[in-house]
């Protein structure tokens, strides 16, 4: 039996917890970005469906609105949720940028920030 732990060829090379915790709010932020992006894909779905009911279907047309402002609501919430990311990682970038060394990581985060605030400029 060797000296190393049971798991110690298994697991990833460990993070330094900075680094660790600025890809967690990367990722984060780039997968609200994509909710966002899906919310207002579905409102314009729905607003389709919608229109198609009031012409072919009239007994489905208010169950169709309800669902369309439920996907309404959808798309500020995800807003909200963006605007609450960009804050939480430029914060956190701003005060541990002199403690993480991989400035491609560094890029990455910028660049997040910079697609989340086109997303909601859009």
């Amino acid at each position: 039996m060797s000296d190393k732990p049971r798991f110690a060829n298994k697991t990833k090379q460990a993070e330094v917890p900075n680094v660790k915790t600025l890809n967690i709010k990367i990722n984060s932020l780039a997968r609200t970005i994509k909710d966002l992006q899906y919310a207002k894909k579905e409102v314009e779905t729905e607003s389709k469906r919608l229109e198609t009911f009031k012409t072919e279907n009239q007994d489905r047309v208010s169950q169709q609105e309800n669902v369309l402002k439920e996907a309404e609501m959808m798309v500020p919430h995800s807003e909200n949720r963006i605007r609450s990311g960009i804050k939480d990682l430029s914060d956190y970038l701003e005060k541990e940028r002199a403690n993480i060394a991989d400035e491609e990581l560094i890029e990455n985060a910028e660049k997040t920030l910079k697609n989340a605030e086109e997303a909601l400029n859009v």
